[in-house]
């Protein structure tokens, strides 16, 4: 329909008509397990998705990341990093939508299979389901609307399904943005929530391994030996002063009053977040092993981040017995700034308005990472905006029973084909 005088709420009655569609299309790619590490079966899910991206009328090309370039990512990974670009080009202002296809592994006992795609009532269990796999499905149900309906998009659309945006380090979308797949602002399919919330940053991320060497011997004798789980006491104690020291920052990008946060502006975060050392009690342990997350804020200098840590671990070292010490960077993602004053973000705000009814929108950042900050720094570009079929009064990403509401999954369609045709 040329020019779109159709009314929007037809377009959002054909929406809710589609409701199995949104649901099966979920169902269909929440049973492909793509858990990275290892990341198996992207090409799998990429071929469930193509013959419909073929239907509404879009060419698609994939694109694998390098093997140097896969190499680089310190996880054990099997299979080809396949990445799905789909387009449909008229010669318009273009827009680049994101989601990625990997989802976290399964840790924790769920109380039914994570890769069925269960619905009991309204809600849909499975791993993806909120973080992101229901986010895809919203954008192939969108795109079916329009097709149905004839409705012309505003924009020349880029569709970017991307991989390994769960590990970092070189996720999908920054070889997309290097090599000149990215086009236009970026409409970011996670970043987002039902609630009347927009983002406007998400602080950068590094890991730190730490590993202590001494000298195991017998429990009973452990003066012929160097205890490397005691030893890393010291290096211990220095990060936590250090965890003290940075975690007092603060951010201009004010923070989302949620229970317990120590600002209302954003921080950064420090925390020691695994150890591992030790077989048996009656060992004295040779190797310790800690990792170290530490958050950042946009004002931070990530070479800083890096110095003071060094510093840190320095001075514990200093104090420690350890016979050797290796310590290991993992950049995982640089911070991002978005503008939340750009006619992108005005126009997604009045699509949300159309299907919620929402007037006013709490601002702020969270100290989450994302992929994005890859994007940002290879274009050098802070035009994104999110949205997301989750709620941040009930976050189940990551976790054991993660789900997703249908009518949340129907509204966020909604607000997609609003944004795209009208």
């Amino acid at each position: 329909m040329k020019g779109n005088v159709m009314d929007y709420k037809r377009a959002f009655e054909c929406v809710e008509a589609n409701r199995d569609y949104i649901v099966e299309t979920l169902r269909k790619i929440v049973r492909i397990d793509t858990s990275v590490p290892p990341g198996r079966n992207y090409g799998k899910l990429v071929a469930a998705l193509e013959p419909d991206f073929h239907e509404f009328g879009f060419t698609t090309e994939r694109v694998i990341i390098p093997e140097q370039k896969v190499k680089e990512i310190p996880y054990e990974l099997e299979g080809e990093r396949v990445n799905l670009v789909a387009r449909k080009i008229a010669g318009k202002e273009p827009v680049s939508l994101y989601a990625h296809m990997d989802v976290v592994p399964i840790e924790e006992g769920w109380k039914c299979d994570p890769f069925a795609g269960i619905l009991e009532g309204d809600t849909f269990y499975g791993r993806g389901a909120s973080d992101m796999k229901g986010s895809i499905a919203c954008l192939m149900g969108a795109l079916k609307v329009m097709h149905t309906l004839s409705l012309e998009p505003r924009f020349d659309m880029h569709c970017l399904l991307c991989t390994d945006e769960e590990i970092g380090v070189y996720p999908g979308v920054y070889h997309l943005a290097l090599n000149g797949y990215v086009h236009g602002h970026m409409l970011n399919l996670e970043l987002g929530a039902q609630e009347p919330i927009i983002l406007q940053a998400c602080e950068g991320g590094i890991d730190v391994v730490i590993i202590g060497v001494g000298k195991s011997c017998h429990s009973g004798m452990n003066f012929m030996g160097v205890n490397a789980l005691e030893e890393m006491v010291p290096i211990m104690n220095e990060l936590l002063v250090l965890k003290r020291e940075v975690e007092k920052r603060e951010s201009k990008v004010p923070s989302f009053p949620l229970p317990d946060v120590p600002s209302t502006q954003l921080t950064p975060m420090f925390n020691l977040s695994v150890i591992q050392s030790g077989a048996k009690p009656n060992i004295t342990p040779g190797e310790c092993k800690l990792i170290l997350n530490r958050r950042y804020i946009p004002e931070e200098d990530e070479k800083q981040v890096v110095r003071e840590i060094e510093e840190a671990i320095a001075r514990g070292r200093s104090k420690s017995k350890l016979i050797d010490l290796k310590v290991q960077f993992i950049h995982d993602y640089p911070p991002v700034v978005f503008d939340i004053e750009s006619p992108h973000m005005k126009k997604m705000n009045d699509a949300r308005r159309a299907v919620h009814g929402y007037e006013d929108f709490l601002v702020g950042g969270i100290g989450g990472s994302t992929d994005m900050g890859c994007v940002a720094k290879a274009l050098k570009t802070d035009k994104f905006i999110g949205v997301s079929p989750t709620r941040a009064s009930n976050v189940s990403a990551h976790a054991a029973n993660e789900r997703v509401e249908v009518a949340d999954l129907i509204s966020m369609t909604k607000e997609l084909v609003h944004y795209l045709a009208f």
